[in-house]
C-alpha cells in the first residue's frame, strides 16, 4: 500500500511516448581521429516515471496499489492528448481527433476503470486498514493521483523541446500500438482490478 500511495501515481505513459533512442555515432561518423580522446559527455538523465511504469506491468495483488498504477495509465492518455495541445497548438486538432478514434475502441474499458475510481471510497473505508492508520483521505488520493497529470508535463520538458514536440506529433501514430490496447497490454493488472480489494 505504501508503495502505492507516493509511487504509484507517477507511473505510466513512459509506453505511450517513449521511442528509442538513436543508435549512437562511431568517432569516424563524426569525424574524430580514432585516436582522439573519447568526448566527455553529460550525464544521462534518469529514466522516466513512464519507463519506469513499462517495466513494470505485473501486479501486485494489491488492489489498491495494482488499481493506482492503472488508472494513471489510462488518464495519462488523455493527459499527453491535452499537454501536447496546450504546448504545441498546432498539434492539437490532429491529437483530440486522434483520441476519440482511439475512445471509440477503448472507451467502455476507460468507463470501467473511471467507474472503479467513482466507487474508490466505499473500498478504502472497508479494506484498507493501512489508509484509516495514515490518516489518508479518498480526497486525497484522488488528488495524488490527478497530480501525475504535473509529473507528466516535468517528464516531457526535462527531454527537451525537440523531444517534447516530437513525442506530440507522434501521439495520433502512438495511439494506434498494441501498447495503448490498455485492457490487453495492462492485462496482469486489470485482472488484479476485476478482482476487487480483498480477493486476492
Amino acid at each position: 500500500m505504501k508503495r502505492f500511495l507516493p509511487l504509484v501515481m507517477c507511473a505510466f505513459a513512459a509506453p505511450l511516448l517513449a521511442q528509442p533512442a538513436a543508435p549512437a555515432a562511431s568517432a569516424a561518423e563524426w569525424g574524430t581521429p580514432a585516436s582522439a580522446p573519447a568526448p566527455v559527455l553529460a550525464p544521462k538523465p534518469p529514466p522516466s516515471a513512464f519507463a519506469v511504469a513499462r517495466a513494470s506491468t505485473q501486479a501486485t495483488g494489491d488492489y489498491f496499489h495494482d488499481f493506482g498504477e492503472l488508472i494513471v495509465r489510462v488518464r495519462s492518455v488523455k493527459w499527453i492528448e491535452e499537454i501536447c495541445s496546450d504546448t504545441f497548438p498546432a498539434t492539437a486538432e490532429a491529437n483530440r481527433h486522434a483520441y476519440e478514434v482511439w475512445l471509440v475502441d477503448h472507451g467502455s474499458f476507460v468507463q470501467e476503470m473511471e467507474g472503479q475510481f467513482l466507487i474508490i471510497g466505499k473500498y478504502w473505508g472497508e479494506a484498507s486498514d493501512e489508509a484509516r492508520k495514515e490518516g489518508l483521505t479518498v480526497d486525497q488520493l484522488k488528488a495524488r493521483v490527478d497530480a501525475n497529470r504535473a509529473g507528466l508535463v516535468q517528464d516531457f520538458r526535462a527531454r527537451g523541446t525537440r523531444s517534447f514536440q516530437a513525442r506530440c506529433e507522434a501521439y495520433p501514430e502512438i495511439l494506434l500500438s498494441p501498447q495503448l490496447d490498455l485492457e490487453k497490454s495492462q492485462a496482469d493488472l486489470v485482472r488484479s482490478v476485476r478482482l476487487g480489494p480483498g480477493a486476492q
